[in-house]
Order: structure tokens, then sequence, then C-alpha cells
């Protein structure tokens, strides 16, 4: 699992959706399950699948409900095989991911913290938006299951 936390505003929902739209256009195979990601809309919540891989998106991570995507997303399909999210730092969304999603329970999760910058800087935001991305290529590169 892939969490990406950060403050409101910060940019934690497009980078999950530019990682889906990575894997969209590097791997031309892919399907696209009951055509649940859209990216020309708001937040995504949904399934690719390359070969046997099965990754869940789940972009928003606001608040609780936003978060218990995670859980609707697994219970639809519990052979996900990567789950690709976001959450705030602190709080109820935190704690929940936290309290369910870890290695006791089967989970082995990576945090990438999404700075904000004050005032928006847009040099900054690019430079870190480029090593989040990155940084999630890297672990997905050769996705093939």
């Amino acid at each position: 699992m892939f969490t990406l936390r950060g403050v409101s505003n910060c940019g934690k929902s497009s980078k999950v959706k530019d990682i889906a739209d990575w894997i969209i256009n590097t791997y031309p195979q892919h399907i696209n399950i009951n055509n649940s990601i859209n990216l020309n809309k708001g937040d995504i919540k949904g399934i690719l699948q390359i070969n046997n891989l099965k990754i869940g998106f789940n972009s928003s991570g606001d608040d609780i409900s936003c978060v218990l995507n995670n859980d609707d997303l697994l219970n639809n399909y519990p052979d996900i095989d990567i789950l690709i999210n976001s959450s705030r730092t602190k709080g109820a969304t935190r704690n929940h991911l936290e309290k369910n999603y870890n290695y006791s329970t089967g989970w082995l999760v990576k945090y990438i913290y999404v700075q904000k910058f004050n005032p928006s800087n847009l040099n900054q935001e690019q430079t870190r938006d480029n090593l989040i991305l990155d940084e999630l290529k890297s672990w997905l590169i050769g996705l093939e299951k």
C-alpha cells in the first residue's frame, strides 16, 4: 500500500491520479475494471489491471468517509495486490489506515509525505511532484504479475 499523506490542498489526490495516468500510458494492455478510473473527473476510485496484477486507486483522503473507500474497494475486489491512496497527516483518516492496514493485517505500507508550500511556489511544487512520481514509478516498474 502506498499512502500519500499531507494537509488539505497540497496535491495528494493529483499525485494519485498522475500515477494512474502513468500506468495507463505505460501499460497499454491495462484493463480499467468497470471503467472505474476516469482521469477527467475529480477524485478517482477504481482498479487498473495489468495482466494478473490488480492496482486499486483512491485519490480522496481528506475525511474518514473518503478513506473508507479503501475498505469498499477491497471488499469488492479482495484480490487487489497494490492500493494507492491518500490521507491527512493526522486524525481519523490516518488512524483508520494505521489500524487496518499494517504488517499484522498483511499489508506492507509505504507512506509518502506531500509537503505544502506556503506561500505556493510552483518551482518547489514541481520538484516535489517529480520526486514523488519518480519514487512511485520506481516501486511499480515491471508491474506484470
